[in-house]
């Protein structure tokens, strides 16, 4: 950022101050840069306890939205992450605390946690997988053999059956 871009921001700020609408128009015509327009943005949307994400910061920029992340998309990502904790610290030495930002900013970190406790678990379901497939396969190979051993067994062992009554009795009659 140079001292022109601060110098067109304060001649957009005058202009405001007497009565003009801030616009897309009143920024491109006194030169504000795109990426100035959207730090100042995401600041506004942060100091405003609102979200602070790509599509409220192309809405309030304001900037073209689709350009914006094309050439930009570094920076909204950037903006989003860091804008809101600067905000709430400078606010905090002011005595004031932003609560929706860093909430904001908490769910997102919530939520990649989230993403990557799900990619890691369906990591370990893959090679769980692999695990079971090769446990059922090994299970098909030994079912023959095991089977045999049991065949075997049945054939040497000798199953005994109770005889009703008392053999010795029925040798004496």
């Amino acid at each position: 950022m140079t001292s022109d871009d601060i110098a067109a921001l304060v001649r957009v700020a005058t202009r405001i101050e007497r009565g003009e609408e801030l616009t897309g128009d009143l920024m491109g015509q006194e030169g504000v840069p795109v990426a100035l327009r959207l730090v100042i943005a995401a600041v506004t949307l942060a100091a405003a306890d609102m979200p602070v994400n790509k599509k409220s910061i192309t809405t309030i920029a304001p900037a073209a939205r689709s350009a914006t992340y094309r050439d930009h998309a570094a920076l909204l990502d950037q903006a989003k992450a860091v804008i809101p904790g600067l905000v709430q610290a400078q606010l905090g030495l002011a005595g004031t605390k932003v609560s929706a930002a860093d909430l904001g900013r908490q769910l997102e970190a919530a939520h990649a946690s989230i993403e990557k406790e799900r990619r890691l678990r369906e990591e370990a379901e893959e090679r769980l997988k692999h695990v079971a497939a090769y446990a059922r396969e090994l299970h098909w190979q030994l079912k023959p053999e095991y089977e045999a051993r049991l065949r075997e067994r049945d054939e040497k062992v000798r199953h005994l059956r109770i005889v009703p009554g008392d053999v010795r009795q029925g040798s004496e009659a």
